[in-house]
């Protein structure tokens, strides 16, 4: 004989549905003053559900009125909207997002040797300072990893240690290798080629996270240090974002960063 489930039960999972009920498609384009943005970052704040705008900035969520969308792109101001009964009307949506003004240091402008020769002259031109600058934010060789690791609990590993000889060293997979084997050089060089490229992504992976999602999303909304920024991925690794971003599933390495960073926080704040 089936049981009738508590009418506070049944309550509650027709609000849920009903909620879901209520929620469609919101339509709308992503603009500056130069024309459609792709690759802008939506999320329904009250959803948690993301997408991502395409070439001609356009994108599409579930939605309904009183939900809070945040658009974010690297370069421009993050923006919210409360979506309203008119965003599901006949009339286009249309975004504007506003470039994020950089300040740059006070310029100087001295008398110069300059003669005209453009060989000659680049030698004493001074490098560019906004490129200076864009480096600097990435520059993470002044900080002390070892002070700011947490020590004496191992929060980033929570499988088996990898073979850190096998990862990083090229002819390791090749040792003992002999000039009687079938395999061949245009083998052993594709192996090489293929080694030394991944050895590549995972040094440009770090720098690669923080161009694509910005400094904002890391160090201002996840609240990660910026010198725990490169333990804080160590500690992500295990879940293979590292092979979720190289397929392309953008929104699935954010959906980690933000979850597994209150665990992280959490856990470097008791060790403090």
């Amino acid at each position: 004989m089936i049981k009738q489930l508590p009418f506070t039960l049944l309550f509650i999972i027709s609000l849920k549905i009903s909620a879901q009920e209520n929620r469609k498609f919101l339509y709308a384009s992503v603009n500056d003053e130069l024309g459609p943005i792709p690759n802008v970052h939506v999320i329904n704040i009250n959803t948690k559900q993301g997408t991502f705008t395409n070439d001609n900035g356009e994108f599409r969520i579930l939605a309904k009125p009183n939900d809070t969308l945040r658009l974010s792109f690297v370069g421009y101001e993050t923006k919210k909207i409360v979506v309203k009964v008119n965003h599901f009307g006949i009339v286009e949506n249309k975004i504007a997002l506003k470039k994020e003004l950089i300040e740059l240091d006070e310029v100087q402008i001295k008398k110069h040797n300059l003669t005209g020769s453009l060989y000659a002259d680049l030698k004493q031109t001074p490098k560019d300072i906004a490129e200076a600058k864009s480096e600097n934010a990435l520059d993470f060789s002044k900080i002390n990893f070892k002070e700011s690791v947490v020590s004496d609990i191992d929060i980033i590993a929570r499988g088996k240690a990898p073979n850190m000889r096998k990862e990083t060293d090229p002819t390791a997979k090749f040792a003992g290798v002999g000039g009687g084997v079938s395999s061949g050089p245009d083998k052993y060089s594709q192996e090489l080629k293929r080694t030394r490229k991944e050895i590549s992504f995972k040094e440009s992976f770090p720098k690669k996270l923080l161009s694509e999602f910005g400094s904002h999303f890391f160090f201002v909304e996840l609240k990660i240090p910026k010198e725990k920024y490169l333990h804080f991925l160590e500690y992500c690794n295990s879940l293979d974002i590292e092979k979720l971003y190289k397929n392309g599933n953008i929104l699935k390495v954010i959906n980690i960063l933000q979850q597994e960073s209150h665990t992280y926080l959490k856990a470097i704040k008791e060790k403090e």
